[in-house]
């Protein structure tokens, strides 16, 4: 998959899985939804109609949409704005919760059945016109050995290889079940990005089972957020750099699935790239849940403050706070995504 292809497809399942937390929330609410929408205005076509809700195909295909009936209006019935505060706050924090779900699935399979295993080295690449081609290296060969000198991660295979340049040299490798042994001479002059031998070494996947991976996802998205809530205090003592506290936009989103899938493309698994999505999700709900308007989180403010002072801001002036927010939240996001251009970020 090509990195903007990649980068349509995640952040389009990122905010589409966020807005169907939203939709599944008011369908079991019983509050009526107007639209569902694939992409954003203009419409292309509606798909079709049921219960009341338009499910739509739109033109910005960044996402999609959910659209209460009385998202404002207090007075529509069966409305977003006219129901009880439990129902209201459910809705709101349903997106976010989508998202922190998206992101325990995305931990989930990358350690489930793609994360490394760096006990054991893998031939990820074998150069042509190399040592290794000629021995008889295959991509996906495990080295066992070499010279009977266990080799039990890429320190060990690169010191064992340096030992023995210009060396005939017996490698053992695992290939399909079975062992295999081959001989090969370590060059002394190759180029910087081949080594001695003319391969790429990486490291098989580690098959985990279903309650460890999901152990570990739980432990990554508590990760996420406390690194996320701890960052403005590091920022006030020090501890942490401006570019660590970076918002990244829309192209520096791109640029990092661009980095993540580069590299598993050389090693043949989608690891970086699952955990890629499960941080840019667990950033996203955790985002929306910022007490700013527009923001699902600004909407819960509200719900918070009736809740407290037992009255509620009249819907036209909260409806006219976020109009605002919005607006302000817009020109921020440009700004955002402007920098990405002129100061793009530093990739790890």
């Amino acid at each position: 998959m090509s990195d903007f292809v990649l980068f349509i497809v995640v952040l389009g399942s990122l905010i589409i899985g966020h807005e169907l937390g939203h939709f599944f929330a008011s369908k079991l609410t019983g509050v009526r939804v107007k639209e569902f929408g694939i992409g954003y205005p203009p419409r292309i076509l509606t798909l079709f109609e049921l219960k009341g809700t338009k499910y739509t195909l739109n033109w910005i295909p960044f996402g999609g949409f959910n659209l209460p009936a009385g998202e404002d209006d207090p007075d529509v019935p069966g409305g977003f704005a006219g129901a009880s505060k439990r129902v209201r706050a459910a809705i709101l924090i349903a997106g976010p919760a989508a998202n922190i779900f998206i992101a325990f699935l995305a931990f989930l399979f990358a350690f489930r059945f793609s994360a490394p295993d760096f006990d054991r080295v893998q031939v990820i690449q074998v150069v042509e016109g190399t040592p290794a081609e000629q021995g008889g290296i295959l991509t996906g060969d495990i080295i066992l050995s070499v010279d009977d000198q266990p080799i039990t991660g890429t320190d060990t295979m690169v010191e064992a290889v340096k030992s023995h340049i210009g060396v005939l040299t017996e490698i053992t490798l695992l290939r399909e079940g079975s062992e295999v042994t081959v001989e090969v001479i370590p060059r002394e002059e190759y180029p910087s990005d081949q080594g001695p031998v003319g391969v790429t070494l990486g490291h098989p996947a580690k098959i985990m089972s279903w309650s460890e991976a999901a152990k570990i996802g739980v432990e990554n998205i508590g990760l996420q957020i406390s690194a996320i809530i701890r960052l403005p205090g590091r920022l006030i003592s020090g501890t942490a750099s401006p570019e660590e506290a970076r918002i990244s936009g829309l192209k520096g989103i791109h640029d990092l699935l661009a980095w993540a899938n580069s590299i598993d493309r050389s090693a043949q698994r989608p690891f970086l790239t699952l955990n890629m999505i499960g941080v840019i999700s667990t950033g996203l709900a955790l985002a929306n849940l910022l007490p700013l308007p527009a923001l699902d989180g600004g909407r819960l403010m509200f719900i918070l403050f009736e809740v407290v002072f037992r009255r509620r801001i009249s819907p036209r002036y909260e409806g006219l706070v976020h109009a605002i927010g919005f607006t302000l939240l817009l020109a921020i996001m440009i700004y955002i995504n402007l920098q990405d251009f002129i100061n793009p970020i530093t990739l790890p």
